[in-house]
């Protein structure tokens, strides 16, 4: 019986392949009073973009982080308050379009 199961355990294609695991990115929303932000993490890799809205105008801020290391900073201002809708497209679109450059 237990030669059994040991043969199953340790037959050719049921070991787990040599190397680190896999990890997904962890991708984490979070809404604010005034907007939403939103963060995608990898491995040591990080990605951020915070959307503000006020009366006038939307602000939104996209970081990306390697190491614990600022890599890329940009700030673009839209001259018009965004709807809800449009944050939440913004928010899907963007981290839709990190996590899927990240799969193999």
């Amino acid at each position: 019986m237990i030669a059994a199961t040991l043969a199953t355990l340790f037959a050719p294609g049921t070991l787990p392949a040599a190397g680190p695991p896999a990890t997904s990115p962890e991708v984490e929303i979070k809404k604010h009073t005034t907007g939403k932000e939103a963060t995608v993490t990898h491995g040591d890799r990080e990605w951020f973009i915070h959307i503000d809205v006020d009366d006038n105008r939307t602000m939104i801020l996209r970081t990306e982080a390697d190491k614990g290391r600022e890599t890329k900073n940009d700030a673009e201002i839209v001259e018009r308050p965004m709807s809800n809708a449009e944050v939440d497209r913004i928010i899907t679109d963007w981290a839709s379009g990190i996590t899927s450059t990240l799969k193999p």
